[in-house]
């Protein structure tokens, strides 16, 4: 008898469950769902071993004792096998909430089918009395492996049909798991079959189970993972798992998200080191649970006894903490208070609200904001423009409008700003500015720009210029597009694509960021070089400076619509922008002014010296039909 490698086994599983319930505060659902297989493995185990010693003692060999362990172990065998489908299924309880309910019942089913036959058939013992080939043989072997093979096939099938939504490092470990399990059971058979008449035996399946626990524990179930190294505090994992089960347990709670400025606070203190610090106080001041996010933000779950209002709260916890650490200048903090996550349908619905509050509330001049009722509406009409934005530009469903721009000089309409529209499955149109920002955040900005670009690079070519008066057509270029090192050469390929003439062709650029400028000026100067011109669009509203008209070969300066209104209404801005204008005249640049909507306007306009007007007075944005009809009809 042989049965050291159980034993082996049997001990590693030991240590597992030391270091496991040495930090369980951490432990999270998928942790449980890993000791349940734990157990499992355990108990199969202690089965096996106890059944190598019943058959090897006379006494006992044909007992009914040994017939019911040995008929346990197989059934523990099987059951294990189904714990690793249910580890698996941990990662979609909320999600598929439905599915993976339906898939556990069919499953404890199955289970209890096999568990009754292999309790009830027969079983077939055989002993050798030099212990080197005792077995077990008959139906309830059989369907041991039947079983077995059952929920590994259904394992293996789930895991690859739901592997790009299901957690990747789990992807790989369970897999990792599945091939030393099959790895194990694969030489136990093939060395028996082969050599048992030799004396050479191996029992390695349980090993082989406790290898791969051992895996997925090491990757993914040791608490200590989910506690973040910097701080002590919980991780985001552990958060998502705490809100999931909130969830299945229908419990409300109450938390904060605590966003800050981590600029200004690595300026005061080592970044760590402030982290640190908030850290230790959130842990000691009134809190449940404290988290830590990807972002560095900290989550923590409020005390439900402590009444007192969330300012107060907010002031008091700022005061001490200042005070602790000798800072005496303000960090700008963000705090979100999520009174009732039911508010949200699901943990997903959640964890996304969060995600999009500490990305896109900079705006908001509050301190402390409430995610209410009004607030969650808002995020969630601005979730569903997003998917239909999503949805149309997979699609292709992009479309170029042209705003004509009139020419104070020769009295007519001689150029037009190309804007981009997206058309939603309903065919409503969809403006910028519901999907510019999130597109240059993802980087999607520079496709887009490929596909209007050729786009009026296709309408140049279909079109006479001269004959319509055109000068050139202004296309937009975002500030992720200027860092594009090929900007200039696959712009240059698409208007070769399309034979056009340069001249044709204007691209606005926009004041870009200081670590941008050597691409921009680089691909700008190859672009001029080819042909084309550029225009210095939104001039006045971001960081402009001289340095800008005098670095780059831009022809026009634009004057956003903001600023038009400011000369109109404010008398000391009109004094700056006539400076300005007649500062900009004298470095040899033309003059554009946007956004011009009344008479009274274009009258005073026409004493300046503007050279170009554009805005709602002559016309909106329209589309390519549209565009030539108005310019043929308003150029006779």
């Amino acid at each position: 008898m042989n049965i050291m490698l159980q034993v082996a086994g049997f001990f590693v599983m030991v240590v597992i469950f030391i270091f496991y319930f040495n930090d369980r505060r951490a432990a999270v659902k998928t942790n449980k769902l890993f000791l349940y297989q734990g157990i499992a493995i355990v108990t199969s185990i202690f089965l096996d071993i106890t059944s190598l010693i019943f058959i090897n003692t006379p006494a006992l060999t044909y007992s009914l004792a040994t017939y019911i362990v040995c008929k346990a172990y197989l059934v523990s065998c099987v059951l294990v096998v189904l714990q690793g489908l249910l580890y698996v299924f941990g990662d979609f309880a909320f999600v598929d909430r439905r599915n993976i309910f339906i898939s556990r019942i069919v499953s404890y089913i199955i289970f209890a089918v096999f568990t009754i036959l292999i309790s009830v058939l027969p079983l077939e013992i055989y002993y050798d009395p030099n212990g080197l080939n005792d077995y077990t043989a008959g139906w309830p072997v059989i369907l041991t492996y039947i079983g077995t093979a059952i929920f590994m096939g259904m394992t293996v099938t789930f895991v690859f049909v739901n592997r790009k939504r299901m957690y990747q490092k789990r992807f790989i470990g369970v897999l990792i798991f599945i091939s030393i399990w099959v790895f194990g059971a694969a030489v136990q058979g093939l060395v028996n079959y082969l050599f048992a008449d030799l004396g050479v035996v191996i029992l390695c399946v349980s090993f082989a189970e406790t290898l791969g626990s051992l895996v997925i524990y090491i990757m993914l179930e040791n608490p200590a993972l989910n506690i973040d190294r910097v701080t002590g505090v919980l991780t985001q994992r552990a958060f998502e798992e705490f809100i999931n089960s909130c969830y299945e347990k229908d419990i409300n709670v109450e938390f904060m998200v605590i966003d800050y400025d981590s600029v200004i606070a690595s300026s005061i203190m080592i970044h760590n080191d402030f982290s640190k610090a908030l850290a230790d106080m959130l842990k000691e001041f009134r809190s449940y649970k404290v988290f830590r996010n990807d972002r560095d933000d900290f989550i923590v779950v409020r005390n439900n006894i402590y009444n007192e209002s969330l300012f107060e709260e907010v002031m008091a916890f700022k005061e001490q903490f200042y005070r602790r650490n000798n800072i005496v200048s303000e960090i700008p903090f963000k705090i979100f208070d999520f009174k009732d996550i039911k508010l949200f349908e699901n943990p997903k619905e959640c964890m996304k609200a969060i995600d999009y509050l500490v990305n896109n509330t900079s705006h908001i001049d509050k301190e402390i904001i409430d995610v209410n009722k009004e607030l969650v509406d808002k995020m969630n009409k601005r979730f569903d423009i997003i998917k239909k934005c999503d949805i149309a530009f997979s699609k292709g469903n992009v479309e170029v409008y042209f705003q004509p721009i009139y020419s104070n000089s020769d009295l007519c309409f001689t150029s037009a700003e190309a804007l981009v529209r997206l058309k939603d499955e309903e065919g409503n149109l969809i403006y910028p500015n519901d999907f510019i920002e999130d597109m240059e955040r993802d980087g999607r900005i520079v496709e887009l720009g490929k596909m209007v670009f050729a786009d009026v690079c296709k309408f140049v070519s279909e079109n006479n210029m001269e004959k319509l008066g055109l000068e050139y057509i202004e296309v937009n270029l975002s500030a992720v597009q200027c860092m594009q090192e090929n900007l200039a050469s696959t712009y240059i390929s698409t208007m070769e694509k399309y034979k056009i003439n340069p001249k044709y062709i204007n691209l606005e650029i926009t004041e870009t960021a200081q670590s941008t400028r050597l691409t921009l000026l680089k691909n700008m100067e190859i672009l001029k070089e080819y042909g084309v011109s550029f225009s210095l669009d939104d001039f006045g509203t971001g960081n402009s400076n001289l340095n800008y008209m005098i670095e780059m070969p831009v022809k026009i300066v634009k004057f956003d619509k903001s600023m038009v209104n400011s000369y109109f209404e404010n008398r000391i801005a009109s004094l700056v922008m006539n400076s300005t204008i007649d500062m900009i005249k004298r470095l040899g640049h033309k003059i554009v002014f946007e956004g011009v909507e009344t008479k009274d306007q274009i009258i005073e306009i026409a004493t300046m010296n503007v050279d170009f007007i554009q805005g709602y007075y002559y016309s909106k944005p329209i589309d390519k039909s549209s565009f030539i009809s108005f310019i043929k009809n308003n150029n006779k």
